[in-house]
């Protein structure tokens, strides 16, 4: 009896051990609107486009967020705080792609690590996804951690 109570509790930790999320899991995104910092500075997106990488291929798209109202009527990219990734042109989870941040005419920073975007709909004319990044500021770079949902309209 001793035996299978100690087998029991053996089984029991292992279960609930392997049960762990990964932090970096798109369940932990929020469904709220996409807000924090972007290279230091407060961030809500408010508006946006999106693009197909190129024009003979639709295969891969790729999302500007911004925190101005603006959308595919707008022929200007001069926004003051930008998130931009190219992701592939489907509903999926992306992990460690390139999300680039840019404050203004200041260089873009390029994310590599600790970067998800999770497409959750894409359609002829606009896509929503959610998206996560957390680069902990230094003194050479502002910080840069948002998560949040967006929904832009795909430009021509």
């Amino acid at each position: 009896m001793k035996k299978l109570f100690w087998s029991l509790i053996l089984v029991f930790t292992v279960m609930s051990c392997s049960s762990d999320k990964d932090d970096s899991s798109t369940d932990n995104i929020s469904d709220q609107t996409l807000t924090g910092t972007v290279e230091g500075k407060a961030f809500t997106v408010q508006g946006g486009k999106a693009f197909f990488r190129s024009s003979t291929s639709t295969e891969e798209i790729t999302i500007y967020l911004t925190n101005e109202n603006l959308g595919c009527d707008s022929d200007i990219f001069d926004y003051t705080l930008t998130v931009n990734t190219s992701v592939p042109n489907m509903v999926g989870v992306y992990t460690d792609v390139n999300i680039v941040t840019q404050d203004g005419n200041n260089t873009p920073f390029n994310n590599l690590t600790e970067t998800i975007v999770e497409i959750t709909a894409v359609s002829d004319t606009e896509i929503s996804g959610k998206m996560k990044l957390n680069k902990e500021g230094s003194e050479a770079f502002p910080e840069s951690i948002f998560e949040g949902a967006f929904t832009v309209s795909i430009c021509e």
